[in-house]
């Protein structure tokens, strides 16, 4: 020690004052007299804590960042704890300690929801370890217990490499792939049900280099499997006037819940008609009597029967099931009836027209001008280029709303009424009409117009 200045006190005398200097350091000094003294050498005493103040052994830690102090661990017993968290509760700092608390999670390949045909391939776990426990940490998958369907023992599966070395604060996945031989999930089912599989996840944790089954949480996986339907259904007819009929109707075969159509076979059998086109996924129904809108009833459909065959991969045994037959409803038939007008000589008893006015086999006559489906309007400049009057005779379905109001003019803001000739009807049909088939009634009404041009207005 440097020079001091200590006071001494000696058995049987007076105290003195003594200039000690320690050389060496050591506690033994000696004195002019040669008596050796021994003695103890230490510095005041710190000043006590409060009461329930921690004892010396259960620190807070800080790092420094110029006049700014962090705090950053809590030292106790010997361990240093990352701290967590650290808030005021009630107007008390309250602290939360890191603890070990991995997350781990696991998920099937190649999706948990497959369709009937499709094998699960494997299944990928991920380990996030907690950045802030750097001594403890999950190292590897360690063992599967089955929940539902059928699973094999994790050492079969083949383990793909960690994305990274496991160690304190290292999130990292492996995957495990299955040959769906002697490493497989499948599901226990024999029917056309898809069924299900799942497995729980144990996992080995690391401390101080040591390997242990970790107990605190666990990972797990599933998957279902689809069951496959089968349906079929055709198209809606639309197009044709009351004149015209339909020869055929495609339709579709739908089956769902099956990814490859190696895995299913599909027989189409018609009823009112013969198949062409046939494939998996539907075809043509010709039908043997054409549709018009009278035998829109008659049956006309497609019954479908079906084989789904389940692979081998999927359930370790492949077998083959055959759904309940579906039926086309009778294709829906949409005919329009437009109205119509067309010119004649006159509006008199002798020039009224009649079917073969407005029909050419199943379709209009050249010289018919077609209106929309069962109007009662007609607006335009119509024009008489035949050098001399002519009637205009305008058709509506009898069945459908009738016109009230006739009027002719120069243009459309000139017009005048005028009385139309009427007390007459038309039945409309084909040339030769299908077996079956009814004329349909129109009622007529009759205008005269002069040579030129003239704007008709019906209403």
């Amino acid at each position: 020690m440097a020079n001091s200045e200590y006071s001494l006190s000696v058995a049987g005398g007076t105290p003195l004052n003594l200039s000690l200097t320690d050389p060496n350091g050591s506690n033994s000094l000696s004195v002019v007299d040669g008596v050796k003294l021994s003695i103890s050498l230490s510095g005041p005493s710190g000043p006590s804590g409060p009461a329930g103040s921690p004892s010396e052994t259960e620190t807070l830690q800080w790092t420094t960042s110029g006049s700014l102090r962090t705090l950053t661990g809590y030292y106790v017993n010997g361990v240093t704890s990352t701290i967590r968290l650290a808030q005021f509760v009630n107007d008390q700092l309250q602290l939360t300690l890191a603890t070990f608390t991995p997350t781990m999670t696991a998920s099937v390949s190649p999706s948990a929801t497959l369709n009937w045909d499709v094998p699960a391939t494997g299944f990928t776990v991920n380990v996030d370890n907690p950045s802030d426990v750097t001594d403890q940490y999950i190292s590897a998958a360690a063992s599967i217990t089955v929940t539902a369907g059928s699973v094999s023992a994790l050492g079969f599966f083949t383990a793909g490499a960690k994305t990274a070395t496991p160690a304190g604060g290292v999130d990292w996945n492996q995957t495990f792939t299955s040959n769906n031989t002697t490493s497989y999930i499948r599901s226990n089912s024999t029917t056309i049900a898809g069924g299900s599989a799942s497995g729980t996840i144990t996992f080995n944790s690391t401390t101080a280099g040591t390997s242990t089954t970790y107990s605190g949480s666990t990972a797990s996986f599933s998957v279902a499997w689809n069951t496959p339907t089968l349906a079929v259904s055709s198209a809606g007819l639309t197009g044709q006037t009351f004149l015209g009929s339909y020869s055929s109707v495609a339709y579709t075969v739908t089956v769902t819940g099956i990814t490859n159509s190696a895995n299913y076979t599909v027989t189409p059998t018609p009823t009112g008609g013969t198949i062409s086109n046939a494939t998996i996924a539907g075809g043509t129904l010709n039908f043997t009597t054409p549709l018009h809108k009278d035998n829109a009833n008659n049956t006309r459909t497609v019954s479908v029967s079906a084989t789904f065959t389940r692979p081998v991969a999927v359930t370790g045994t492949s077998y083959p099931i055959t759904p309940s037959a579906v039926v086309t409803s009778n294709p829906t038939a949409g005919f329009t009836y437009p109205s119509l007008w067309v010119f004649t000589a006159g509006v008199g008893a002798g020039t009224v027209p009649t079917s073969t006015s407005f029909v050419d086999g199943f379709v209009f006559r050249t010289g018919v001008t077609v209106l929309a489906d069962q109007t009662k309007t007609l607006a335009g400049t119509i024009t008489n280029g035949t050098g001399s009057s002519k009637a205009l005779w305008f058709a509506v379905k009898t069945s459908a709303t009738q016109p009230t109001i006739f009027q002719t003019g120069s243009s459309s803001s000139l017009l005048s009424s005028v009385t139309p000739t009427t007390g007459y009807t038309v039945n409309l049909q084909p040339t030769s009409p299908l077996g079956g088939y009814s004329a349909v009634g129109y009622t007529l009404y009759g205008i005269t117009l002069q040579n030129g041009d003239t704007y008709v207005s019906i209403t």
